[in-house]
């Protein structure tokens, strides 16, 4: 085969998967909501492409969450965006981050009570220009939102449960990616693996510390799930788009139920069929 039918072939094929991945049959009015604990439950997310739904038409976990459950899920993302308090520039706009969105959106109602509250670990803060902005978690007594450098990721994460526990008092879901890897099927270049990896350790460390001084931190820890992680191949190249970011069948099939399955058991329900 020359290499322009290759190519040709590859690109059908690329096309094909995109075309069936993220087909009608996974829209959000495709799914039939079913009584469960979290029915009538608010949650906002906040976060990056993952949290939007980047290659997926904008859908994503939360929605699937709503759809299916009777839930009410607002969302505050934008893709490429960090926790860091940076903004994130892009040739013809500039986007905020999670911490001046969190500040300032108009999606998040500070006077309504909410049931949780999530926050994206950004694969963005493990890319490379980040590395020396991890920045450490505070003592046990460093309590107050304006005590934290949200210039540094770890920083900005203490931010996040300090501000939506002054604001909402709501439980806390930092949640990551699934798995990827620096080699192999599931190689990303940048972030790679092992970068994202030492933010969702951090993520652990952020809800020990403010457990212990009675705030409500939790983890959805898709990246170290082994059982979650353990898909074929085939299902794999049909969920993902690329190691970081899920079509909307790999949202719906793969990550939303994980995400179910943690929320049901924490507010008690059974898993919906």
């Amino acid at each position: 085969m020359s290499a322009g039918l290759f190519a040709l072939a590859l690109l059908f094929s690329l096309f094909s998967v995109a075309c069936g991945s993220n087909s009608s049959d996974f829209d959000l009015d495709k799914c039939t909501p079913a009584e469960t604990a979290i029915t009538g439950k608010t949650f906002y997310w906040l976060g990056s492409s993952v949290t939007l739904g980047m290659e997926s038409g904008d859908v994503a976990v939360a929605d699937y969450i709503a759809a299916r459950n009777g839930a009410t899920c607002v969302k505050e993302a934008v893709s490429g965006t960090t926790l860091i308090d940076e903004p994130y520039k892009k040739i013809f706009a500039s986007y905020d981050s999670y911490i001046t969105r969190l500040k300032t959106t108009k999606a998040f109602d500070k006077s309504k009570k909410i049931d949780a509250f999530f926050c994206q670990i950004s694969m963005n803060d493990a890319k490379d220009e980040f590395k020396d902005k991890r920045g450490a978690v505070t003592g046990t007594d460093v309590t107050e939102k304006e005590s934290f450098d949200v210039k540094t990721t770890i920083g900005a994460m203490e931010y996040v449960v300090a501000y939506v526990r002054e604001t909402w008092d709501s439980p806390v879901y930092f949640f990551s990616n699934a798995r990827f890897d620096d080699t192999g099927e599931r190689k990303s270049r940048d972030p790679k693996g092992s970068e994202y990896a030492v933010l969702v350790e951090a993520a652990y460390e952020v809800a020990e510390k403010w457990n212990s001084v009675g705030a409500d931190v939790r983890i959805v820890d898709l990246f170290n799930d082994e059982e979650f992680n353990d898909i074929s191949s085939e299902d794999y190249d049909f969920y993902m788009h690329d190691p970081v970011h899920p079509y909307k069948a790999g949202y719906l099939k793969w990550w939303t139920p994980a995400f179910e399955k943690i929320l049901f058991e924490d507010f008690g329900s059974e898993v919906q069929g």
